[in-house]
């Protein structure tokens, strides 16, 4: 088999993907027509220039500013439960994937319509649920506080999050970390902490690897996003501390290159993570406005970054026991993935 072949049969694992990154072309022009919302063409083809980003673009916050259309798409609870059913549908066929962790920001992601934090979260939780029933895959989602909204509304999510822990798996601290540092969340993540669920935050994605050693300091995660810059640490320091205390960095390849965290595919760390003993996941972030998906990731980590199917394997193991998903999931898992 070639390593394409390879790649495309083996099942996987992703702990790193947003919803509002899922929606697909036809159906924010389907969500658009329906809803009477404005769009710069409804042209399939024009459209995937102007939603999908396919070379680096000028910053993050440039990046991030790409998600407009995407954002207007959650119009309704039947988009959201659509955008919902497509994103594990696409994760499964195309893809592969048995062990699914979705996130999404309510404030991002439902401010436009205001439609209801706890009707959407029911919904998605439904739908993770129903799907999961049908298909051989364990799913759950993440509630993530974009700080760039601001430190009130990452306390009111903070709050639902822990208000909904029977259908909510984790946390996560997203976007503007030079903006808005972890030290300003120290003291609202205690309520995360004491309720039992599980930390993840976007660090060392932009900025300078001090910010990483902060928010391990700060927010004792579990997990981290991203985490690049902990490579630029000449010391060693910043990766032998990840190591130390046993957090999973959530790697995103592509989504590093276009942000412009790493100057090439072939300078992303992933490699160099392992090498030192990171655990280590890999993740498309957002698949369809970064035109990515697993089996791409996994062929650039082999092909132009010098992973191993070892490697790779490696990293499906990393997810495993990483997860934020309960026991008995992880372990119907790891018969999928690693038996």
């Amino acid at each position: 088999m070639t390593n394409e072949e390879t790649i495309k049969a083996m099942p996987k694992a992703e702990l790193h993907r947003h919803i509002e990154g899922c929606v697909r072309v036809g159906t924010v022009i389907d969500l658009a027509r329906r809803h009477g919302l404005k769009l710069p063409t409804f042209d399939p083809a024009g459209l995937e220039k102007a939603y999908k980003l396919r070379a680096p673009g000028a910053s993050l916050d440039e990046v991030l500013g790409m998600f407009g259309l995407a954002q207007a798409s959650f119009a309704s609870y039947e988009a959201v439960e659509r955008i919902t059913y497509e994103a594990l549908e696409d994760a499964y066929l195309k893809e592969n994937i048995r062990l699914l962790e979705l996130r999404y920001s309510p404030d991002f992601m439902l401010g436009a319509r205001k439609l209801d934090w706890r009707q959407t979260q029911s919904i998605i939780y439904a739908t993770l649920d129903k799907f999961e029933r049908a298909h051989p895959v364990v799913c759950g989602v993440i509630v993530i506080a974009s700080r760039s909204y601001g430190l009130e509304s990452a306390l009111k999510t903070m709050d639902f999050a822990v208000q909904n822990k029977r259908t909510v798996i984790g946390f996560d601290l997203a976007d503007s970390e030079a903006a808005y540092p972890s030290s300003l969340y120290k003291e609202a993540v205690r309520k995360l902490h004491d309720a039992g669920l599980p930390l993840t935050v976007h660090s060392g994605e932009e900025g300078h690897f001090s910010q990483i050693l902060e928010t391990i300091n700060a927010l004792a995660p579990r997990r981290i996003g991203h985490g690049v810059k902990a490579a630029e640490d000449a010391s060693g320091g910043t990766m032998e501390l990840i190591r130390k205390v046993g957090i999973t960095v959530e790697t995103n390849p592509w989504s590093n290159y276009l942000t412009r965290a790493v100057s090439s595919i072939e300078a992303h760390p992933l490699k160099k993570f392992i090498g030192a003993g990171l655990r280590c996941t890999i993740g498309a972030d957002d698949p369809e406005i970064l035109d990515t998906q697993l089996n791409k990731e996994y062929g650039l980590a082999v092909e132009k970054m010098g992973l191993s199917f070892d490697d790779i394997r490696y990293t499906l193991r990393c997810a495993v026991e990483g997860s934020f998903l309960p026991a008995d999931k992880r372990q119907q898992a790891a018969k999928w993935l690693l038996d």
